[in-house]
């Protein structure tokens, strides 16, 4: 049994350290160098790949480099952290993914052409909602005002009726209430 473990431990070694190997021979430094298989960025520079550029609100920095203030839209230890208004940061965390009608550098710009696509679009998408609504108020509408004025109408003759001790035909009334003065 250790004589099986030895002899698997010998084959992986190679593959190991070759990976290491590998992984260090492809590290690719953007804007620095690879020392000992890490990134010494510019000083301009931070992040695993010396991709991300500091932004700093002036040349003025701490000895570790970090920055005295940032520069608006920024945040972090060196300034490198992009703040989006309205939206998310992208995958890479260099630049603003913006939600609609929103733009610009970090979303806090409103396209007033884009402002009226949206809500052209969700009022398209609402109309019909709204007819359905729309429709069965206007026939509940209709509905209420005939039978009012057919209470009306009953009143008005009741009304006659017992004043006047009259037989009053409340299709006459109907018609008297109807008629525009």
């Amino acid at each position: 049994m250790r004589l099986l473990a030895s002899a698997i431990f010998l084959v992986l070694l190679p593959l190991i350290v070759s990976q290491r190997v590998r992984m260090r021979s492809t590290l690719v430094c953007k804007n620095g160098e690879r020392v000992d298989g890490r990134c010494m960025c510019t000083p301009d520079y931070v992040g695993r790949h010396c991709e991300k550029k500091k932004m700093c609100d002036s040349f003025r920095r701490y000895h570790n480099g970090t920055c005295f203030a940032c520069l608006e839209g920024y945040s972090g230890e060196f300034c490198e952290d992009i703040q989006c208004v309205n939206g998310e940061v992208d995958k890479n965390g260099l630049a603003c993914i913006c939600e609609k009608p929103y733009s610009g550098p970090f979303c806090s710009d409103l396209n007033t052409k884009d402002v009226y696509r949206l809500y052209n679009n969700r009022a398209y998408m609402m109309g019909p909602l709204g007819a359905l609504c729309i429709i069965p108020m206007c026939a509940l509408f209709y509905g209420c005002e005939r039978m009012a004025r057919k209470r009306q109408a009953k009143r008005v003759a009741t009304m006659l009726g017992d004043v006047q001790n009259l037989t009053v035909h409340t299709d006459a009334v109907k018609s008297l209430l109807a008629e525009d003065v």
